[in-house]
């Protein structure tokens, strides 16, 4: 393997069906502990890893629940394909998923699909596996609803000491009809909103093109100050993700270097990757003035 990833991205179906009980229909009733669920099996295979795996959206069939899930790097995606080899995430799934929903004897089919391929007939030949994972190159970020409930989960996890993986996850409107949750969705929607700057109201929006090469223009040495500010709230930047662009991008220039590590935090967060998320990154790092360069060229203060 790789000590330091490379750009290698790819991307597979996860098909999961459990009969008589209908996976689909729990999903829609208990979305963010199945969900949750989703998320701690899939963590399994990229812990201490700088690699890992995203579920950008789940699919719902009659019979089937379909996680699309992402791979960023190759030994990442090397570890879920020995893992699903040897149905170890047959045996998390089932357990707990047994224990968040409380049911007793929950079995779990599973297969593998790109586009084209069925994988499980492939298994014993990874490479021909990792090929065809590679060859699917997603062209959406994640659905807005998932990175909803993964901010969620993190606002909570950051309030509260750990919990076991087991724990359940805070609940949600669809959850439970009583009572409002502790943290609602509605506080981490994408909604447009404002946000304050020297006294002016900004409008906030995703971050574009121009945005993106006016940082890496004007940033210079600090790109990795901004970046390690950014991780607070950007797995895709967690460590040694920094120091990696640093290595692969070094003779490169600065440039490079900063124009990937924000594009790791773009591709990462989606909509949620915002100009007021970037400009807190740069006034906290002193860089006020940039943040000043960035909101000049979008022109949209409001009086």
């Amino acid at each position: 393997m790789n000590s330091y990833p490379s750009d290698w991205i790819g991307s597979v179906y996860l098909f999961i069906r459990s009969d008589p009980t209908s996976l689909p229909d729990l999903y829609v009733k208990h979305k963010s502990l199945v969900y949750n669920v989703l998320r701690n099996v899939i963590s399994e295979f990229y812990r201490e890893s700088s690699n890992f795996i995203e579920i950008l959206k789940i699919v719902k069939s009659d019979l089937q629940l379909i996680p699309h899930l992402k791979f960023y790097g190759k030994s990442a995606c090397e570890r879920f394909l020995q893992g699903y080899k040897e149905k170890k995430v047959h045996r998390h799934l089932e357990n707990q998923l047994s224990q968040c929903l409380n049911l007793e004897c929950l079995e779990v089919c599973l297969e593998l699909k790109t586009d084209t391929e069925s994988l499980d007939p492939e298994l014993d030949e990874e490479e021909k596996c990792l090929k065809y994972i590679s060859s699917l190159k997603p062209c959406y970020q994640k659905d807005d609803e998932l990175a909803d409930l993964d901010r969620l989960f993190m606002s909570v996890s950051l309030a509260s000491p750990p919990e076991n993986i087991n724990s359940p996850p805070p609940s949600t409107a669809e959850d439970s009809k009583q009572g409002s949750p502790p943290h609602t969705l509605r506080t981490i929607s994408s909604e447009e909103s404002t946000f304050k700057f020297q006294g002016k109201d900004i409008i906030d929006r995703p971050l574009t093109p121009e945005h993106h090469q006016t940082f890496a223009k004007l940033v210079g040495t600090s790109w990795k100050k901004v970046g390690r500010t950014l991780k607070e709230t950007c797995r895709a930047l967690q460590d040694p993700a920094i120091e990696t662009v640093a290595y692969e991008y070094h003779s490169e220039g600065l440039y490079e270097q900063a124009y990937q590590m924000l594009q790791r935090f773009i591709d990462c967060e989606g909509k949620k990757g915002t100009l007021q998320r970037l400009v807190d990154a740069l006034v906290e790092n002193g860089l006020t003035g940039i943040a000043e360069r960035l909101l000049a060229e979008q022109e949209n203060g409001l009086n």
